[in-house]
Parts: C-alpha cells; sequence; structure tokens
C-alpha cells in the first residue's frame, strides 16, 4: 500500500523517464525528418521529389509518424504524372505540400507532447515544494484568512459548550405531534421492527468482501478523506487478502461494540469551500473511519425503511390538498359524465411523485446506494440515486412552475425559505438523544453513538502540545451516522408541519427548508417551524430566512396574514434572488461580483498552469453556472441570456488586458513559463478534450449556448395555450351536456307514451335535483383542473423540463480525422461543439484530431491530478 507522497514520487519518476525518452524520440525523429528534407531539395522533378518525400514517411514510421490514409494512392499519382500530361505541376506541388504538412503535424505533436510534460512538472514542482505537500494542493496556504479565524471560533463556540435541552418537553412535544389514533398505531409498529433490528444485530457478519467495497467506494465518493487515505483506500478495493485482513478485524471489533471508542483526539482540519463556509472535517484512524462509517450506514438506511413505511401507513400523513368533495364529485359525474377524482397523469399526481422522491431525500434508499457527496461532481456513472445539486435544482425549477401556474389562475402564493444556523455543529446532544429513546433507540445503542458523538479533538494547524478537548455538541461531518441523527430530529420537523399545518409539505433538503402556497397556510406552517426550533434548541439562520408574497396584481383575494406572522427578509438561492414583483428568479450581480473577487484570488494563488484550469473549472464554470440555475423551460431564455451576459462580465472583471479572455490569458501565461510564442499555441488546445491530448479548459458559454435554442422563449404561453384549449373544452362540454339533455328529454316524452323509460345517464334516479339546473359555471368547471387534466400535467412537466442540447453536426474533413475506433456519437455534446468550432486549425497543425499521442503523455499523473479533491487556498 503506497501513501499519497510515494505515489506521487513515483509516479514523478516515471514521468521524468517517459519525458526524457520523449526528447530523445523527438530529436531522432527531426534529424532524420531534416536530412529527409535536404536530401529531396535538390530533386528538380517535382513528381520525383514528392515521391522520395513520401517513401521518406514510411522510413519515419518506427520515430512515431503516423501513416496517412489520405496517401494510399499518392505513389500511383507519382508514377501517373511520369506519363500522363493531365496531372499537372499545380497538382504535383498541392500533394507535396500535403507530404510536408504531415511531416510537420507530427513535429507538433512532439512540440505539445513536450509541453504538456513540462505543464505536469510544474504542476509536479508547485505542489511538492508547497508545505502542506501534493495531498493539500497546491492552492493552499497554513496561514489563513480572518474569515477563517472568525468561523474557527464560532464552531468551538458551539462545539465545545454544551448546550442542554429539556428531554421531558422534548418527548411531550413529540408525543403531541404523533397524537392522532393512525400515528400511534404506526409508531408502536415502527418501535417495534427498531427493536427487532436491534436485537438481530449482534447475530450478524457484518463485514465481508461486498459490505467492505461499498463502505469504501461511498467513503471515496465523501469528502471525509485526506488524500493520503483516499489512496490507501483505493489500493485496497484491488486487494483481496487486504480486505479479509480488515473485515476480519472489523468483525472483532463489532463483536466488543459496547467496549469501543475512538483510540486518540481527533484531529480537525479546517477547509474551506468555494461558497466561503469552512467545513470541520476529523481524521482519525482508518479502520474506526470505516467502522463508524458502516454502522451509520445501515443505521441511516434502516431509518428511511422504517419512516417511509410509517407515513405510507393509511391515515398517518394529512394530504396538501382537499380531494374533490362528495358533492362535487357528484356533480362533476352528472354534468361531464367524468367520476376520476384524481387522475394519473395531473399536476397533482405529480407533485405527490416529486415529493415522495424528495422526502428523506438525506438518508440512503438502501445500504448499497451509490451518490455523490453534497458539494460533489453532480451525477456521475454508476449513481444510483440524483445528487444533492441535482435534487435542488429540480426543487428551484418546480417552484418558479408552481409560480407562473398559481399566479396564471389569479391565486396568491407566498414563498418562505430557511435553514438552521450551523445546524451540525449546534445540534445538542441532549436533543438527540431525547428524540432517539422516542423513536425507540435502546440504552446500549445511545451509549455507543454518545461515544462516537463525544471524542477529544485537536486542530491540526495548532501545536501538538496544545491541550485537546472533548466535543459536548454536534456531529461529525458527512457521515452517514450524521445523516442518521440529523434526519431522526428533522423528520420530527416533516411531521410536525405536515399535522399542524393542515397538510402543508415542508420541502426539506437535509437542513434546507422550502414551502410555498398560501399565505395563511405559510403562516401557520412557520408558526410550526419556530416552535420546533424553541423546542429543539436549535436556531433559524437569519441571513438565510425570508419569505415573499406574489400576486402580480392577478389576486381576487386578500389575504388576512399579517406580515409580522411571516419571516422578514429575500428569497435567496446561490446567485438566485426571487422577485416578489415579477415573480421570477433572477441573477443577484452583488453576490456575483464577491464570488468574482474570491475567484480572482484563488486564481492568482494557483502556480501552476494544470492547477490554474482546474480551479477555472470547478470554480469559474461549475460553481458558477450552478449557482445561476440550471437552464429549464420555467425561467426561459432570457434567464440563459443573463448568466451568458454575467460571464461575460466576469471574465471582463477578471482580465480587463485580454480581450480573449482566460483562453488570452492562460496563452500568454503559458508563452511566458515555457519559451513559446502565443501565437503558436492555438486557440483550439485550450479547450480541446483531455482525452484528444487537449488542456480540457472549460467553457461557460458553450454549455449555455447549447441548450439557448431550444429553450422555452416565453414560458408563460404554455400555460396561455392550456387556458385557450380550456375555454374551448368548457364549451365542448357544455354543448355535449345540453345536446344531450334535449334528446334525453325528447326520449323522455316518446317513452312515457310507450310506458318505458331512458336509460341515458341524465335519467338516473341519483341526480334527480339536478336535471333543471344549468350547466356547471367556468369556475366550477376548472375548479379541480390540478387533479383531472392530462394536458394541465403536460404543460407543468414541460415548464420543469431542461431542454435538450443542439446537435452539433459534424463536417466532413473533422469525421476522416477521427482516429480509428472512435466515433463522433461518442463525444459528449460539449465536446462535439468545441472540436467543430476549432477543428479546422486544430487538423491542420496536428493532421487529426489527436494533439498528442496517449503513449506520449504521463497518464498515471495526469489521472492522479484530475482525481485528488482540490482544496482552496485560504
Amino acid at each position: 500500500m503506497a501513501s499519497t507522497d510515494i505515489l506521487s514520487q513515483t509516479l514523478s519518476s516515471i514521468t521524468a523517464i517517459k519525458l526524457d525518452q520523449l526528447q530523445k524520440q523527438k530529436a531522432a525523429y527531426e534529424g532524420k525528418k531534416r536530412s529527409l528534407c535536404e536530401d529531396v531539395v535538390s530533386e528538380v522533378d517535382t513528381a520525383k521529389r514528392a515521391k522520395k518525400l513520401l517513401k521518406g514517411c514510411e522510413e519515419l514510421r518506427p520515430l512515431g509518424l503516423k501513416k496517412n490514409p489520405a496517401f494510399s494512392s499518392l505513389e500511383e499519382f507519382f508514377d501517373q504524372a511520369e506519363y500522363d500530361p493531365s496531372v499537372t505541376e499545380p497538382m504535383l506541388k498541392e500533394y507535396e505540400a500535403e507530404i510536408h504538412s504531415h511531416l510537420r503535424a507530427q513535429t507538433n505533436k512532439y512540440d505539445f507532447a513536450s509541453l504538456y510534460g513540462k505543464l505536469v512538472e510544474e504542476w509536479t514542482t508547485s505542489s511538492n515544494s508547497n508545505p502542506a505537500s501534493t495531498a493539500k494542493g497546491a492552492c493552499f496556504v497554513v496561514v489563513g484568512r480572518e474569515q477563517m479565524h472568525q468561523q474557527r471560533a464560532t464552531w468551538e463556540e458551539y462545539v465545545f459548550k454544551a448546550k442542554e435541552t429539556d428531554g421531558n418537553a422534548i418527548k411531550a412535544y413529540l408525543n403531541d405531534v404523533f397524537s392522532s389514533k393512525e400515528a400511534t398505531r404506526a409508531l408502536k409498529a415502527l418501535r417495534d421492527r427498531l427493536k427487532k433490528f436491534q436485537e438481530d444485530w449482534k447475530s450478524q457478519v457484518h463485514f465481508d468482501h461486498t459490505k467492505l467495497k461499498i463502505v469504501i467506494k461511498g467513503m471515496l465518493r465523501s469528502d471525509i478523506l485526506t488524500e493520503a487515505k483516499r489512496t490507501t483506500l483505493r489500493d485496497f478495493l484491488g486487494n483481496n487478502v487486504v480486505l479479509s485482513e480488515i473485515a476480519s478485524v472489523l468483525n472483532m471489533r463489532m463483536s466488543t461494540i459496547a467496549n469501543w471508542k475512538w483510540d486518540a483526539p481527533l484531529i480537525v482540519e479546517q477547509r474551506r469551500n468555494l461558497n466561503g463556509r469552512y467545513r470541520f472535517h476529523t481524521d482519525e484512524d482508518l479502520l474506526d473511519t470505516m467502522f463508524v462509517y458502516y454502522v451509520g450506514l445501515q443505521w441511516a438506511a434502516k431509518l428511511r425503511e422504517l419512516l417511509m413505511d410509517f407515513i405510507r401507513t393509511d391515515g398517518v400523513w394529512s394530504p396538501d390538498t382537499k380531494s374533490i368533495s362528495k358533492s362535487d364529485a357528484r356533480r362533476r359525474r352528472f354534468f361531464l359524465n367524468d367520476s376520476i377524482t384524481l387522475r394519473g397523469n395531473s399536476v397533482q399526481a405529480d407533485r405527490d411523485a416529486h415529493f415522495d422522491g424528495i422526502f428523506l431525500n438525506q438518508l440512503p434508499d438502501s445500504f448499497d446506494e451509490v451518490r455523490d457527496s453534497y458539494g460533489g461532481l453532480g451525477c456521475q456513472k454508476g449513481d444510483t440515486k440524483s445528487s444533492h445539486v441535482q435534487v435542488v435544482q429540480e426543487l428551484l425549477q418546480r417552484l418558479q412552475t408552481e409560480i407562473f401556474m398559481q399566479t396564471k389562475f389569479g391565486r396568491e402564493m407566498t414563498v418562505i425559505r430557511s435553514d438552521f444556523k450551523w445546524f451540525g455543529p449546534s445540534i445538542p446532544h441532549s436533543t438527540i438523544f431525547a428524540v432517539l429513546e422516542f423513536l425507540g433507540v435502546d440504552a446500549e445503542w445511545k451509549d455507543f453513538f454518545k461515544r462516537v458523538l463525544e471524542p477529544e479533538m485537536r486542530f491540526e494547524a495548532d501545536r501538538a502540545d496544545t491541550p485537546t478537548q472533548t466535543r459536548k455538541r454536534g456531529t461529525l461531518i458527512s457521515t452517514p451516522l450524521t445523516d442518521f441523527l440529523g434526519e431522526s430530529i428533522l423528520f420530527c420537523l416533516d411531521y410536525a408541519v405536515n399535522q399542524k399545518a393542515d397538510g402543508t409539505r415542508l420541502y426539506r433538503l437535509h437542513d434546507d427548508i422550502w414551502l410555498w402556497g398560501s399565505s395563511e397556510a405559510c403562516a401557520k406552517a412557520w408558526s410550526v417551524i419556530t416552535q420546533f426550533t424553541d423546542t429543539m434548541g436549535l436556531e433559524l439562520n437569519s441571513d438565510k430566512t425570508g419569505s415573499v408574497r406574489i400576486n402580480r396584481g392577478n389576486s381576487t383575494a386578500a389575504s388576512t396574514v399579517s406580515s409580522g406572522a411571516l419571516p422578514k427578509g429575500d428569497i435567496k438561492w446561490g446567485f438566485l434572488k426571487l422577485d416578489p414583483v415579477t415573480g421570477r428568479f433572477s441573477i443577484n450581480q452583488e453576490e456575483v461580483d464577491k464570488h468574482a473577487e474570491e475567484l480572482r484570488l484563488q486564481l492568482s494563488a494557483c502556480r501552476s498552469v494544470l492547477d490554474y484550469i482546474q480551479a477555472w473549472n470547478l470554480y469559474g464554470n461549475r460553481f458558477f453556472a450552478n449557482n445561476f440555475g440550471r437552464p429549464a423551460n420555467c425561467y426561459g431564455r432570457a434567464h440563459i441570456d443573463s448568466m451568458l451576459s454575467t460571464f461575460r462580465r466576469i471574465q471582463d472583471k477578471l482580465f480587463p488586458d485580454h480581450p480573449g479572455g482566460v483562453g488570452e490569458h492562460l496563452k500568454r501565461t503559458i508563452a511566458s513559463r515555457f519559451g513559446i510564442s502565443p501565437s503558436d499555441i492555438p486557440d483550439g488546445y485550450l479547450y480541446w478534450p483531455a482525452s484528444m491530448g487537449g488542456l480540457g479548459l472549460q467553457s461557460p458559454f458553450i454549455t449555455l449556448l447549447l441548450s439557448r435554442r431550444n429553450v422555452e422563449k416565453e414560458p408563460e404561453k404554455l400555460l396561455d395555450k392550456y387556458l385557450e384549449e380550456e375555454e374551448y373544452a368548457y364549451a365542448r362540454a357544455k354543448a355535449i351536456f345540453e345536446a344531450a339533455k334535449d334528446s334525453a328529454s325528447e326520449l323522455s316524452s316518446s317513452s312515457s307514451s310507450h310506458g318505458s323509460s331512458s336509460s341515458f345517464w341524465l335519467d338516473a334516479r341519483e341526480f334527480e335535483d339536478l336535471r333543471n339546473e344549468p350547466f356547471m359555471s367556468m369556475d366550477e368547471f376548472s375548479r379541480y383542473r390540478e387533479r383531472t387534466e392530462p394536458k394541465l400535467a403536460d404543460a407543468y412537466r414541460k415548464l420543469m423540463m431542461t431542454p435538450d442540447a443542439t446537435c452539433v453536426v459534424s463536417s466532413g474533413n473533422v469525421r476522416a480525422a477521427l482516429p480509428d475506433g472512435k466515433s463522433w456519437s461518442e463525444l459528449s455534446d460539449y465536446e462535439k461543439w468545441v472540436v467543430q468550432l476549432y477543428h479546422k486549425d486544430m487538423i491542420a497543425r496536428f493532421d487529426g484530431v489527436d494533439v498528442v499521442d496517449q503513449g506520449l503523455l504521463p497518464m498515471g499523473l495526469i489521472t492522479m491530478l484530475r482525481e485528488s479533491r482540490f482544496r482552496w487556498q485560504g
């Protein structure tokens, strides 16, 4: 098993050997090429000269020159030129120029392979010279900034000072929340199953190869590990002998879990997130980490299973909307011959399915669930559940769609957003244990959780002789056990809001809270939230708390809720801010400017070009794009245009002297560091896919333009179209009813004279009292549209859709330049755009789409760079 430092040194050594071999191969090729060109220059006959050049290409194959399929018939053409006058001199010179271009292309490949090698050397040198080592990344400084020290002081104030809450008061509160007959019965079933889970624990064999690999892969996808430990875990995955030994040791620990404890103080490391917040990670013994991770994962998966079964028990969960009343259902049957009260293809059914998916989203669906960490890359290959990034983006799109729909239908809509201040570090342990006891966790397990939660700790940045402190509050960060404990408490909030605010749905992503609806419902729910917060000893985050009431001049009913019943503040997420007048999310340019300055600081701290590119891709591209809200029909084309303009403004702000933005800045940087003319570095090389030998610089403009033309230009027109169709449907239903009524009346008269009765639905005795009533009003016809109308559901879903990417068509010379075994369809939509945009210059320089032959690149070290967690300055 190699540590990160040893692995880095080994790869660096291999890289040095590769680069030395590359220089020798390049020198040999250039010498042979130069001799060839000198030999043929004295040949006067163009056909013979070109023929010698072509033969020379064959002799250069062992030195790296690839065969050009376009030259397969050239020798025959040159033979033809000796006899056939139609093969003219200009034609021959053109072929000769193509051969020279082919020879130059290999020179360019060697030059850029050497450049790539120098870039990698620069990266390893800058990383290794950093006191924090490669595992810390090249963009890290030890001193930190004032913000870092302030947040540490706040964290320590929470973590090392206990806050005692009243356990009896908490249980009394929960008994009141779960007081209905249905909830009491379902809660008993939950406790019985949890008791069985705890009783069966000791009889199980917990660790084997399969479970260990699940634990290790989950840990690797999280951000809880140092880079050295990530490397060690990757080594574990490929070694079954080691896995068997680890499983044996961990099973021994599990058999004596009653005596388990942390063997040494946990080392706290402070890491900066892109949002400006610092997170406090602990570094502990790797086997202890795996042990606690496994226990937490088993408990978290079990909790989700039990809680989902609890809320699905009949009568336990209150619906958020009233179903069609018996009276209204009866009238719909009479006037519309429609007995369906909730269609599968309806807005309400879609809401139900979405809430079912988002509920308890922080908990794993199963022990073997695969999901990226909150701050991860989004959806990755192999994921079995949507990433946190995807979930919050979909929630924002649904909210924007709901605002459009409700205000279009003339209803006022209120939105509330909040979260808990320093939720993880601030949870009182007395609250945790009171809730666990209420749910049925026994004393032995509570004792284990207490030992996990209350280790001795000290900061990595402190001197080795600094006294340790015992944790008295909060949970460890980013572990399944943390999710289990946090969701145990926050589920009680979900259920309290549902029960005490008339079925209002709390859209909660961990401790991030969203809810919307009428002002009355939101005010009632907010009252529940504040009571819960006080009872549990928590605190709401005023910086992220706010409410907005939107009616856009269409609301016919004035709200009776006073402004004091709702929280004050704006509705904000990322760089988005909800405008109460328009009901639209717009980009908050002030926040953008703050982060543009932070991006400048982070980029300036990078001491290698490859670090600079990685920092740009993560921060200058992905972070901004995610926080602008991903393109969707509900935001419209104007939102994409706003993002494009903002990205342009960011680049103008960061690179005022470089009209070409980040690309031109990088070209000049590379040129100055490695003695190259900027004009010799093609623009395409910077953005070219890394799989083809480019630097892989990401362009936010391309990502947005891929979907710009396919997004709805004016999203509200989708609802206007529906309302037009609804009016037509109403007129048609009315005409059908009245025609049927007239027919029934005639048939009734005829039947009376013949002594028989009509079987038409209008004549049923149960509708006798409705027979003489006029057809229902338009208001009554549309009252339950969100439960019954498939066309409204179609418009609703279309508003939430992310537009398809534009299909970039490849030109003939691009397809011809693709190497054997690689097809255009294998490229991503983004890569297709880049290749088609820059292909002319790139193919002309490198005689194909591959800038560098893969065998010439130090791929091991490059892969390590891209897989390592980037660490931000400060």
